[in-house]
Parts: structure tokens; sequence; C-alpha cells
């Protein structure tokens, strides 16, 4: 079980500092309330184990992490629910984090705040740090004044995100990683190694068969034409970059991923998991209805589900439910929809949505563990075989050679 260390606030107001075991830091936090503190600080404490995700840079990554962001917002809950005003809440948390960039952003944020704008207001000029959801939750919070329990709920919803987002990026790093070595180790025999072989099958003077001939010309096309492999990868990659940036492309390939083998049903329960969780916390800090299902449009991540939400959008507008446009369009499981229906009808529909979140989520925790245990021994397959069909082919004529002798 991991450990964490914690900077806290005990009931006399004192700061405490120490550590605690905990399945997640959401878990940490929870059993430090239960005793009585009130924890600004929660820090994972690294185990000296290797973790391939610690050595992958992150291409194009935003300049503030998802994880600085749930932190942050734990922090502003924990310093305000002390009694702390909001600006210098951002003060504090200005000068304690690390990431000059959030620096900045915080430090503007307290001038917009010092200037007369509102927190909601002040979060809004930062997009890329600040997305609609958790500017409408925290200008929700302040009409309702009851922001620390708002920034509570943002937090845990914030932490999961990101929890959720790191499993599957797990999940689909390690068939990535492994694929590239294959490709790698295939690329250094055909060409370092095959062209000694290709000598002396020259100097043998006998017939090769289809397979070698096959492998020899891989070879000779990765000696001499090797700049056509790396503009067509990265051609391709800018391509489908393109592409998806078109309405139709990305309809097209979010379509594709919730429907293709293995994977498909891992993207389908992640976007169910995170319609439910967003919906669900847009409910209970007390965003409208409509403008929650705008905000879930704007931030699901999938164009598939996303169109779905203007059906809903235009059931609830007519007076209807929200669990009929969802059963209509195949994307949602009935299962999820006859619970969505059950909350409409008993006036649950955001601890519905909350059971509908924890229950996918745990499905997507059980796909991912099963998705790793089952790669693995499939690409080993796979690299096994690739390597294995060129070394047959390197041998095929020297065999050749043996009956002929």
């Amino acid at each position: 079980m991991p450990t964490f260390e914690y900077q806290a606030m005990d009931s006399s107001g004192q700061e405490v500092s120490g550590r605690i075991d905990a399945a997640s830091e959401s878990a940490a936090v929870s059993n430090l309330k239960d005793q009585g503190y009130r924890p600004f600080e929660v820090n994972e404490v690294a185990t000296g184990g290797f973790d391939i995700m610690e050595y992958i840079p992150l291409i194009g990554g935003a300049p503030v992490s998802g994880e600085e962001v749930a932190l942050f917002t734990r922090q502003m809950a924990t310093l305000l629910d002390a009694g702390l005003p909001l600006l210098r809440a951002v003060n504090v948390l200005q000068e304690q984090t690390e990431n000059e960039d959030f620096q900045q952003i915080l430090s503007q944020i307290g001038q917009d705040i010092q200037g007369g704008a509102s927190f909601s207001e002040a979060l809004k000029a930062h997009p890329d740090v600040f997305e609609e959801l958790y500017i409408n939750m925290v200008k929700a919070g302040e009409v309702g004044g009851v922001m620390e329990q708002v920034l509570d709920r943002l937090a845990d919803f914030a932490e999961s995100a990101q929890e959720l987002r790191m499993k599957i990026k797990s999940a689909t790093m390690y068939p990535a990683i492994m694929f590239a070595i294959a490709i790698l180790v295939v690329s250094f025999l055909l060409v370092f190694v095959l062209p000694t072989f290709i000598d002396l099958f020259s100097e043998m003077g006998v017939d090769l068969p289809l397979p070698t001939r096959i492998v020899i010309g891989l070879s000779n096309f990765l000696q001499n034409r090797w700049y056509v492999v790396i503009i067509a990868a990265i051609g391709g990659y800018y391509g489908l970059q393109w592409y998806y940036g078109t309405d139709q492309g990305e309809y097209n390939i979010d379509k594709m991923k919730i429907n293709m083998p293995i994977f498909g049903t891992l993207f389908r329960k992640v976007a169910v998991a995170r319609f439910a969780r967003t919906l669900s916390t847009l409910i209970q800090s007390g965003v409208p209805i409509l403008q929650a299902i705008e905000i879930v449009q704007d931030t699901i991540g999938n164009r598939v589900v996303s169109e779905v939400m203007d059906d809903v959008y235009d059931s609830i507008s007519e007076g209807d439910t929200i669990s009929e446009p969802l059963a209509e369009s195949g994307v949602f499981p009935p299962m999820v929809t006859n619970m969505i229906s059950v909350g409409e009808e008993t006036g649950n529909l955001d601890g519905m949505l909350a059971r509908v979140a924890d229950t996918y989520e745990m499905q997507v925790d059980e796909m991912v563990e099963g998705l790793s245990s089952m790669l693995e021994p499939i690409l080993i397959l796979f690299m096994g075989i690739m390597v294995g069909t060129i070394v047959m082919a390197m041998f095929f004529p020297m065999f050749q050679l043996i009956q002929v002798v």
C-alpha cells in the first residue's frame, strides 16, 4: 500500500506533519479528516521501484498538469475551510507551488481578485489550465455560498479523473513501447546483420527461396531508401492529426475507438464513467441541468458521446427525460440508462450517476489489469514470430546447400 507524507492543521489550528498509509491520495485525505486533521498538502512517498511512466516525457503536455490542479483545488478547499480569506489562500499556494508557470498564473489570479473580480472570473482568464467544468462549479459555489464544499467535490473529481487518465495511459503505453521495441529489433537485424548473410548467399550461388528473397528485399529497401520510411511516418502522423482536426475526422476516429476490438470496450466504459462522474458532480454543486449538459458535452472527450448530449439537451428542454435519448443512442448500456431512469423517478439523479461512475471506474480498473496481463504474452509472441521469421529466412539457403553437398 502506498505511503503519503502530509501536512495538516489539527483541531487547535496547529500545523502537524507525518506519514500515512492509504490506497490513494484521496483515501489518505479522507483518513486524515476522520482523525480530526485538515490536510493542505499530501504527497506520495517514492518507494524506489522502477516506474517506466516516470521516464517517458509527455510530448506537448500542458504547462500545468492535472495532478497539480487537483492538488491546488484540495489545498484551496482546506485553506478556505480553515478560515483564510480567498486572496490570501491564493497567495499562499502561489508561494508554495514549484511550477513557475503555475506561479505566474496564480499571481495573475490573485491580482484579478484584488482588482475586484470573482474567483470564477479570475479562473476564466486561464482556459488552458481551468476547464469550463471547473469554472462553472466554482461559480455555482460562489452563488450558493458553499465554496469549500464545491472545491472538495472538484478535488475529488480532479483526482479521480487524473487517476483514470494515468490508468488508460499505462494500458496503452505498454503495448506501444513493446511494438516500438519489436520494430527497432527487426530494423537492426535487417540493416546491420542481414547484409553479411547476403554476401555469403551471393558466393554460394544457390537459388534463394521466396521468404529469403522477401527479407533481402526489405533489407535493401531499408538500407537504400530509409528516408522514405521516415517521411512516410512523419507524413502519416501529421496527416492523422489534420484529419482528426476536422469535424468528420474527429467523429469517425472517436467512433472507431469505441467500436474497435478489445480496446473499444475500454474506451466506451471510460466515456460512460466520465459522463456519469461529470454530470453527477455538476448537479451536486448546484449547476442548472441544461448548463450541466452543455459542460458535459464540451468535456466528455468523445465526439460520438458529445453528439448524444445534443439529443439529451433537446429532450430536457421539451420536458422529457435524460434516460430516453441515452437509451436510443446505442452508446450507453441498458444498465446505465435504467439506473438513470430510476434516479430521475426518485429524484436522486446525482446519486445514481455517482453509482454508475463508481461501477464503471471499477470495471475500467479491472479491464486495464486484464488487458495488461493478456497483452504481455501476445506481444512477446509477436516479437518472437517477427525475429524468428527473419532468422529462418536466412537459414533456408544454408539448409539447401547442406542437402546439395
